[in-house]
């Protein structure tokens, strides 16, 4: 897929252009069913392209509290490129776009890219004043020689998918329902960083990220592509309100080199644990992992093992503990995988 940050960029297309306008954040199953009817005006022949934007309209229209986004900006790139796209656009939301009326805009954009087919959710809206609803985007369709099409929005348990409804539910920590929403468990992007090996088996990594959604404080089984890790996630707003989070993982497999990582979220396990407290019977009163949690033999080992690690004042007979609780629960991090799709 390429990318362009500029109009002035867009390279010569011929043939049938198949265009799709939004911010896009999470590229849930909603913005995919988009995806798809592009995908069906340019099966035999014809270009896909995206256009989307750098910043959230908030970052311009309440900065002092902007909208924390489901994926960064690269993140989300990555995922257009999954879907097939051929071109994306990416033009910062700015004062000079926000001024401009919905037909400039668009005669604008169709001068540099001649689409054929404009492909949008019901809710779309362009220009100053959002004047470019359905019924004007159709008639300049006529004058330009386009066609619009607005889909519905896909629904989930008889409400509609939303990137707000979404955000709504990472904060409560409900990874399940995000994932029925996504189509994918809920992750997160980021360059490679080197772990730290803490001895023979285990490693650790640490990383913090500003802006994005931020899940509850708490423990979560993750993965780091196909190892898993235990996850003790940390959340906070800054002064201004801006959200942060940090995030300690552990894990008993070395990674392979690779540009970037992406770090699946698969089950919250337990409320955070304060490493500052050193008596063993304060943990155990917050240990709770949830019911339905399958943990191998091996991961139990890991999760025991991280534990051991990050309460370093225990006694011996917390691990123990740990150990024997984590193995109860059943025989398979693929089936706790299972069980959650």
């Amino acid at each position: 897929m390429k990318i362009v940050s500029h109009l002035d960029q867009i390279p010569p297309i011929s043939g049938p252009i198949s265009l799709t306008i939004g911010v896009y954040d999470g590229v849930h199953l909603g913005h995919q069913l988009i995806f798809k009817e592009l995908h069906r005006q340019t099966r035999k022949r014809g270009t896909r392209v995206i256009l989307t934007f750098s910043d959230h309209p908030t970052t311009l229209f309440t900065p002092e509290s902007p909208m924390p986004l489901i994926t960064a900006l690269e993140q989300r790139l990555h995922l257009l490129d999954s879907f097939g796209f051929d071109l994306a656009i990416v033009l910062p939301f700015n004062q000079a776009l926000t001024r401009l009326t919905y037909d400039t805009f668009i005669k604008n954009l169709h001068a540099k890219l001649p689409f054929t087919h404009l492909t949008l959710g019901s809710d779309a809206r362009f220009g100053r004043a959002r004047a470019g609803d359905p019924p004007a985007i159709h008639e300049l369709g006529r004058e330009l020689n386009y066609t619009a099409h607005y889909l519905s929005k896909e629904s989930y348990h008889r409400e509609p998918i939303s990137s707000g409804r979404i955000r709504k539910l990472l904060a409560e920590g409900d990874l399940k329902r995000v994932k029925k929403m996504l189509g994918r468990p809920y992750s997160i992007r980021l360059p490679f960083i080197e772990p730290i090996r803490e001895n023979e088996i285990q490693h650790r990594l640490e990383f913090t990220r500003e802006g994005l959604c931020t899940l509850p404080s708490a423990v979560y089984a993750v993965d780091i592509g196909k190892v898993p890790a235990i996850a003790f996630y940390k959340a906070t707003n800054d002064a201004t309100g801006r959200t942060k989070f940090s995030c300690a993982l552990y894990f008993e497999q070395s990674l392979p080199k690779t540009t970037h990582l992406t770090l699946n979220f698969i089950s919250y396990l337990h409320n955070e644990l304060d490493p500052e407290l050193s008596q063993s019977a304060s943990l155990l009163e917050n240990l709770n992992p949830q019911p339905s949690l399958h943990l191998s033999p091996d991961l139990s080992k890991s999760y025991a093992a991280c534990f051991s690690r990050r309460q370093k004042s225990l006694e011996e007979g917390f691990y123990t503990f740990l150990r024997n609780r984590c193995e109860r629960f059943s025989d398979s991090w693929l089936e706790m995988q299972a069980s959650l799709s």
